[in-house]
């Protein structure tokens, strides 16, 4: 069984020329953790999801890899502070949150025991893209899934 048949065929997705805040009121607006990302031509640019969020209101100290800082318990952390960066960052484009670390896209032939898989090493949801033309074709999450084993 590939993921073509349990694939969101129609997600909600950013034009690449939009911002970080209106990605940021899509992303709380629908209630999804991603959203993909793509072009005029529909052509998949990357994901923007709640990780870029939570990098942006994180001190880099705790992002390092291996002895990162763990208690931020001396940061204030207020709601004004946090939506304070959310705000320094609503006009930035949306590309600049765009990272090599997401999960990969995938294809429509793609197995769902595979995608099962990518879904377990990254998190989030799958981009599905159209391997000639690189346009989104739709996106898996991990609804999908359990929803065809239900």
């Amino acid at each position: 069984m590939t993921v073509e048949s349990v694939m969101n065929k129609d997600p909600v997705t950013v034009s690449s020329t939009d911002t970080f805040g209106h990605a940021f009121q899509l992303l709380v607006e629908r209630r999804v953790r991603s959203l993909p990302v793509v072009d005029d031509g529909r052509i998949y640019r990357g994901m923007f999801d709640l990780y870029d969020i939570w990098k942006l209101l994180l001190p880099r100290a705790a992002l390092l890899d291996g002895d990162s800082l763990r208690d931020l318990s001396f940061i204030p952390g207020s709601r004004e502070q946090l939506r304070d960066k959310l705000r320094e960052a609503a006009q930035r484009p949306i590309t600049d949150f765009l990272d090599a670390d997401q999960a990969p896209a995938i294809y429509p032939k793609t197995t769902v025991i595979e995608a099962i898989l990518l879904l377990h090493r990254y998190g989030g949801n799958l981009p599905v893209i159209d391997p000639k033309t690189r346009q989104l074709a739709g996106l898996v999450s991990a609804w999908e899934i359990l929803e065809l084993l239900r």
